[in-house]
């Protein structure tokens, strides 16, 4: 499975907490008794990283498709190690966290794995009812409340969040005016390889499914419409809807929907049901999402 690619929204900062009046001197101390404590782990998490990318350097010159099959499988299982020491640098972070509850390093953590989706909203809400009071009501723990707020709206057997968007073709564009079908919410963008993997079989599975009551939506985070347009056009996924919501607002297009959707990095894919309930979600691109996509609907459909 590969990782989705992050956003350019942008998440709480050493900057932000200083403009509160946090003592720079503060931030820095706790970051780096943090760094002392995960040391150990970040080390073996790096040679990892790096082993990956060997892996993958070697996988684009390998021509036999047994050697790539093989190649791809290593990197599969560093991947499940490096998961593993993802693991125990949060269990770190954690423990941190609950010894240093009046630390904005603290609140950092937390929002931080929230929106990378790699902690449940009960564990950073118990961990965020645990800090500081005077934390909780600054700016950036109003932030990460928020962001709990929105993270909780967006889970499965939610009602799906509203939305009324320009389509690619200047015609707005309602969730609503969707209703009575499952609606498969795409968010994308043209320089998300991740995401522009997945189009040839997103194309087989519209395919298939769309006389029954299917519909895609596309939800590109370009900053530019040509790029966007013309990426539409090479994937030929022009068939399906498009709209764009850029992660910066602006005076003409409403981005509430990437907070809505709790979408902070792509590719990020929600299905709704018939009657606008969110029954899957899933973060990342790759096989793995796609078939599970596949296997739901042809549940539904008796396909």
């Amino acid at each position: 499975m590969l990782v989705g690619q992050p956003s350019t929204k942008k998440s709480p900062s050493k900057i932000s907490h200083q403009k509160q009046g946090l003592i720079k001197s503060t931030y820095n101390d706790d970051e780096a008794k943090l760094k002392r404590i995960t040391a150990t782990v970040n080390i073996k998490s790096d040679s990892i990283i790096k082993l990956i990318r060997e892996k993958y350097n070697i996988i684009s010159e390998l021509k036999e498709p047994a050697a790539k099959h093989t190649a791809q499988q290593q990197v599969d299982d560093l991947y499940k190690k490096l998961e593993q020491f993802n693991l125990a640098r949060m269990a770190l972070e954690f423990d941190f966290i609950r010894k240093n509850p009046s630390s904005f390093v603290s609140l950092d953590i937390l929002h931080n794995r929230l929106i990378r989706g790699e902690a449940s909203y009960d564990t950073v809400n118990m961990l965020y009812s645990q800090l500081n009071k005077t934390l909780q009501v600054s700016n950036s723990g109003k932030n990460l409340k928020q962001a709990l707020l929105n993270n909780k709206r967006s889970e499965v057997g939610n009602p799906a969040p509203p939305f009324t968007v320009s389509d690619v073709n200047a015609n707005p564009t309602s969730l609503s005016l969707f209703r009575n079908k499952y609606v498969l919410l795409d968010f994308w963008a043209s320089w998300c390889k991740p995401c522009r993997d997945d189009i040839p079989t997103l194309h087989d599975i519209y395919a298939r499914y769309k006389n029954n009551g299917f519909e895609i939506i596309g939800i590109s985070q370009d900053e530019k419409v040509s790029l966007w347009k013309q990426a539409i056009a090479q994937d030929k996924s022009g068939n399906w809807t498009h709209i764009l919501v850029p992660p910066r607002r602006t005076e003409k297009i409403d981005t509430s929907i990437l907070d809505n959707y709790f979408v902070f990095g792509i590719p990020v894919k929600v299905l709704i049901n018939k009657e606008g309930i969110i029954i899957a979600r899933w973060s990342g691109g790759g096989d793995a999402n796609l078939e599970e996509l596949d296997k739901i609907l042809k549940k539904i459909f008796n396909n």
